[in-house]
């Protein structure tokens, strides 16, 4: 519920017979295991670039690739989903085709710098654990270092988070901006 935050259901697997005393590990999926979150991290991104007052929507780069240098002296290159891209497209565009190269150029372009992305993850609440009611909940990792790690970072790749950090960011954008802290337990009675 996006306005309270409660977690009104879910599930999970593997499943268990509570009836059975068979169970010899289990890990609660939405809190204990982490992910890289691929393109919905793209999102955060441009909200973060938007927070900080520096998106430029309209600014247009060249989608397909960009490419990086290596601490060893190698070319990283970073392609967008459709390896041809979209010809010159601008940041607004980019974000609804999930350009994978606008989201890195947030950083290229000056609309973001590593230091403010690694602030609003943070901020957003990822990288920590949410206080979700169940136990043994981690904290995924969203630490990075080099340009390439921050490029690849505000895709959603070279960074790990849990499904419950996930759900209580989103609850930003569905809650006028107001992060919601999940959980299940409304009352004991």
């Amino acid at each position: 519920d996006a306005k309270t935050g409660a977690i009104l259901s879910y599930s999970t697997a593997p499943s268990f017979n509570p009836n059975e005393r068979n169970i010899t590990n289990y890990i609660d999926l939405l809190t204990g295991n982490t992910f890289e979150p691929g393109s919905t991290m793209k999102i955060f991104s441009y909200l973060c670039s938007i927070d900080n007052k520096t998106y430029q929507g309209d600014q247009t780069y060249q989608s397909g690739s960009i490419t990086y240098e290596g601490t060893n002296g190698s070319k990283i290159v970073i392609h967008d989903w459709n390896d041809k891209g979209w010809g010159t497209i601008n940041y607004d565009y980019g974000f609804a085709m999930s350009s994978n190269v606008g989201a890195a150029g947030l950083l290229r372009n000056n609309m973001l710098t590593k230091n403010q992305l690694n602030t609003c993850y943070t901020n957003y609440g990822f990288g920590q654990t949410t206080g979700y009611t169940t136990n043994r909940e981690v904290s995924g990792n969203i630490n990075f270092k080099y340009d390439v790690d921050a490029a690849s970072a505000s895709f959603g790749q070279a960074i790990t988070i849990t499904p419950i950090q996930m759900i209580q960011a989103l609850t930003m954008i569905s809650n006028d901006g107001k992060l919601l802290k999940p959980y299940i337990v409304d009352k004991i009675v």
